[in-house]
């Protein structure tokens, strides 16, 4: 369920931390502590927020975009903070000031990348294609039309046996082709 303002105020307890200042802590413990099972449950709790678009400011604030980035881009061999990860990336990437700070970033490279990596992950699989969709109909160049590794990844996507990853690379194959 999506949240106003109004509904976040009365949820929040007297006394209590609100949203904005919750998010920062959380990006705060990330880079404060290298317990992985800690890094996990914040990464978690970051992704859960970004479900909802009144928190992207505050996620945007708390740089949380770029924590995912981040973890994204590490060669981070601990599947859930992947997972987090791509999760909380795919659903703030909606948001234009995120989708452009990924296609500046180098973004879409990274994604590919991480496809490649994970081909045989439907739950990271299925978030990549998603946020490649989502960036491409933001996106005004043309990086991802002329990605080579990404067109044959999609050819092999599309004859996935599971219907999740073939029906979405056929989503984005075919938004490719519209462009």
């Amino acid at each position: 369920m999506f949240s106003t303002l109004e509904h976040l105020k009365r949820r929040t307890p007297e006394g209590g931390i609100n949203r904005r200042t919750y998010i920062q802590l959380l990006v705060d413990e990330y880079y404060e502590t290298s317990n992985v099972e800690a890094h996990q449950q914040v990464t978690a709790n970051l992704a859960n927020f970004a479900y909802d678009p009144i928190n992207w400011r505050f996620l945007q604030e708390a740089k949380a975009h770029e924590l995912f980035y981040e973890i994204l881009g590490e060669g981070i061999v601990d599947r859930l903070l992947v997972v987090h990860a791509i999760v909380g990336l795919t659903n703030i990437s909606l948001d234009p000031g995120i989708a452009e700070y990924l296609v500046r970033s180098n973004g879409l490279k990274r994604l590919v990348e991480l496809l490649e990596k994970y081909i045989a992950d439907c739950e990271i699989v299925c978030n990549v294609l998603t946020c490649l969709t989502f960036l491409l109909n933001a996106e005004r160049s043309q990086t991802l039309l002329r990605d080579q590794k990404l067109s044959s990844l999609l050819v092999r996507l599309r004859q996935n046996a599971n219907p999740r990853i073939s029906n979405l690379a056929v989503v984005l194959s075919e938004d490719l082709k519209q462009k």
